[in-house]
């Protein structure tokens, strides 16, 4: 005579019985705590498990490199309107004085606007490549170009310009003590820097365009 089973009686299922999830999947929720045997979400084991590798020190060093010479491009109006502003400045006696006559106030006043778009320029540049594009794709253009991508460590998906913008501001903020954020990632074990931990965020490798 068959027996009947009470589903309510059937042991818990184990969320990764049934052999290792293929590559890079999208993260099953868990406990966050995890459980023996099981990657700690967030950490750099849960991460490339689900995910993709890690990305390490130099390549994000060197899209860093990339971003900053790309903001850099505010800076030729800049130079340029320096040099005009000087240019157009009054001459001075052996006083100190200026001397009537000499100055270009339209050269100086031009030179000026120069100096103040160039401002604007950088950042507007950081502003659209550091948080509303990589927020919202995970690569500013020296990540795309590097092969990276900043990603939520438990979700796997771009963080969004505010959780962007919050994680350049802080780094900026701790990076004024000799660069401590950036500098975080060499020694720590999930190779994060102290703004990505703070907002829960890591980069890792995808392939380049």
């Amino acid at each position: 005579m068959s027996q009947s089973h009470d589903p309510s009686q059937l042991p818990p299922q184990d969320p990764y019985a049934g052999g290792a999830p293929s590559s890079y999947q999208a993260a099953p929720q868990v406990n966050p705590y995890g459980v023996a045997g099981q990657a700690f979400p967030g950490s750099k084991a849960y991460v490339e498990q689900y995910f993709g590798p890690v990305a390490g020190f130099g390549s994000r060093a060197a899209a860093l490199i990339i971003d900053t010479l790309l903001t850099l491009i505010g800076v030729v109006p800049m130079v340029i309107g320096i040099v005009m502003f000087v240019l157009g400045a009054p001459e001075t006696d052996e006083m100190g004085y200026s001397v009537d006559g000499t100055s270009n106030g339209g050269q100086m006043a031009l030179g000026g606007l120069l100096v103040v778009l160039g401002i604007l320029l950088m950042i507007g540049i950081q502003v659209w490549n550091r948080i509303f594009r990589m927020g919202r794709t995970g690569q500013s253009v020296g990540k795309k170009a590097m092969g990276l991508k900043l990603i939520n460590e438990q979700t796997g998906q771009p963080i969004g310009a505010i959780q962007s913008f919050l994680r350049e501001l802080l780094g900026g903020l701790i990076n004024q003590i000799v660069y401590l954020s950036y500098l975080w990632m060499l020694w720590d074990d999930n190779k994060q820097t102290l703004a990505d931990k703070i907002v829960h965020s890591t980069v890792i490798k995808v392939p380049k365009p």
